[in-house]
């Protein structure tokens, strides 16, 4: 059985409408329940989307009374009059981007549209002050009450996702090097855990810069960070791309060897494989770094690209490709340097990134002692 889980938001948006609902009536605000609806709407997920919202209902709002107030004095209200409305309310929202906000409007308008020639203006002042009762309370509440912050969720979720990330990267290796007679295990949970998460950190990121420019004036270090976090986060999804990639290789593999009734693996080609898995602990470490760096502003020691690992690799293939006699170690060769190429350049990205990292960091330390 599932557990329905009860986040923040969303018992600060039961309170939110609880207190709408008390404010109207202990003010005689009707129809309370426009109310609550504002409050909803706008309890969002940063305090940058509830502003953001709530600026949006404002103008629409504005605009929906305003349009149906002229048009209530000018042709009165009426069937024709709401139809008529509801054409000019949605043209006016597309024109200056408000498509979010269609139904409110033509509701608030409509809303108005329904009483009599002299309650026209009593009726748009109370709707205002409903509609941003629930407003007010929802941008209050968000604000100073269990506020979102997005730092700590994004550094957490980078950590998780390049944690499964780099699991599911050397697993893929481990994976074709153990490859012989059973049919590959394409590792599609994990698969879907690293793509879920990756995009996870993108939905954060997004929320951490909104956040980010909000309370700007916060330094210029938040920004470096976001900056080298976003990199990392780049660097994160081209290793998924690199594992994906070495997992569509399996089948074929599987389905060469079993024409071939599974012929036994060389110690040639063994010593390759064990290359191959050697490169990937590189990753692992060369990312173990990074998270360090990135999440912790630890100070971690950069590596070098060297190729004495790359030469060794090509002495191995060396020693094999003798042995080699039919399209069948053809295709062997292909693949080989397709995963070669894959943990090279994961290798060389991650030293690349962590030294630039470094110096970043150091730059940004420098400058803050000045």
């Amino acid at each position: 059985m599932k557990i329905l889980s009860i986040g923040p938001r969303i018992i600060k948006t039961g309170i939110a409408v609880t207190i709408t609902m008390f404010i109207c009536r202990l003010l005689n605000l009707e129809p309370a329940f426009f109310g609550a609806v504002a409050a909803v709407i706008n309890m969002q997920p940063s305090i940058f989307m509830t502003l953001t919202s709530a600026k949006n209902q404002f103008l629409i709002h504005f605009y929906g009374v305003s349009t149906a107030i002229i048009l209530g004095y000018l042709i009165g209200g009426h069937p024709l009059s709401m139809g008529l409305i509801t054409i000019i309310i949605i043209v006016l929202y597309r024109q200056v981007g408000l498509q979010t906000g269609i139904s409110t409007g033509v509701v608030a308008g409509v809303f108005i549209l329904s009483s009599s020639a002299d309650q026209f203006l009593p009726h748009a002042l109370t709707r205002t002050a409903v509609i941003f009762t629930g407003l007010i309370t929802a941008m209050v509440i968000n604000v100073f009450l269990w506020p979102p912050r997005y730092n700590r969720q994004f550094r957490d979720k980078i950590m998780a996702s390049n944690q499964e990330t780099v699991k599911y990267f050397r697993q893929a290796i481990a994976d074709y090097a153990k490859l012989q007679n059973d049919p590959p295990d394409l590792n599609l949970e994990q698969k879907r855990l690293v793509h879920g998460l990756k995009e996870e950190v993108r939905v954060l990121a997004g929320f951490f810069k909104k956040e980010g420019e909000l309370l700007a004036p916060a330094a210029a270090s938040q920004g470096d960070w976001y900056n080298q976090a976003k990199r990392f986060v780049d660097y994160n999804e081209s290793l998924i791309e690199k594992a994906d990639r070495i997992y569509e290789l399996l089948p074929g593999r599987y389905e060469r060897r079993m024409r071939l009734e599974s012929p036994p693996i060389s110690a040639e080609f063994q010593a390759i494989m064990d290359l191959l898995t050697r490169g990937g602990m590189t990753v692992d470490r060369v990312n173990s770094k990074l998270r360090g760096s990135v999440i912790y502003g630890a100070a971690v020691q950069t590596e070098e690209i060297n190729e004495a690992y790359w030469e060794n690799l090509t002495e191995v293939i060396e020693c094999w490709h003798p042995t080699t006699e039919t399209s069948y170690y053809i295709h062997a060769m292909i693949e080989i340097s397709v995963m070669a190429n894959e943990i090279k350049s994961a290798a060389r990205e991650g030293k690349k990134l962590l030294a630039e990292i470094t110096a970043q960091s150091q730059h940004a330390s420098a400058r803050d002692g000045d």
